[in-house]
């Protein structure tokens, strides 16, 4: 096409048209340049895909090691929640045990009708107090409730 276009005559050269050709001409080298070939085209997608392949096969083996530690995570949490039940009902049990010991504290004391003094009283005061009653109860005659016992025991 150049080639019949007659650049020495008179008329001025076609510049609009020349300048159209270059810009294809550039296009096309482009487009044919070994980096646009189908296959180093082809070659890259198949480097990609490979590479996206692997990147998945991790990310599925990170996503199992992350399930089964969830799984185990999940698992301990249960025990733990069972272990902190169980620990719950125990403390109960002692709170209850110990309400009923110092209900049956306070129902002895009532009984017994000992003062607070008596709690604080030492071993040795409590053993002097314990003697001298013991020498108390001997020095009673008890000759008549003792005859009047028997009587009613025949």
């Amino acid at each position: 096409m150049i080639l019949s276009v007659n650049l020495s005559g008179p008329l001025p050269a076609p510049y609009k048209m020349l300048h159209g050709f270059e810009n294809v001409t550039q296009e096309l080298k482009h487009l044919l340049s070994p980096q646009r070939a189908p296959e180093r085209l082809l070659q890259l997608a198949q480097e990609n895909l490979d590479t996206l392949v692997t990147e998945m096969d991790e990310l599925l083996t990170r996503a199992t090691k992350v399930t089964a530690d969830g799984e185990q995570t999940r698992q301990d949490a249960e025990r733990t929640n069972d272990r902190a039940k169980s620990l719950g009902q125990f403390v109960k049990g002692i709170l209850q045990a110990a309400e009923a010991a110092n209900e049956d504290a306070i129902k002895l004391n009532e009984t017994l009708r000992t003062q607070d003094e008596t709690l604080e009283k030492s071993i040795p005061e409590l053993q002097s107090e314990a003697d001298r009653m013991i020498a108390e109860l001997r020095s009673r005659e008890l000759n008549m409730q003792e005859r009047t016992a028997q009587d009613e025991l025949k």
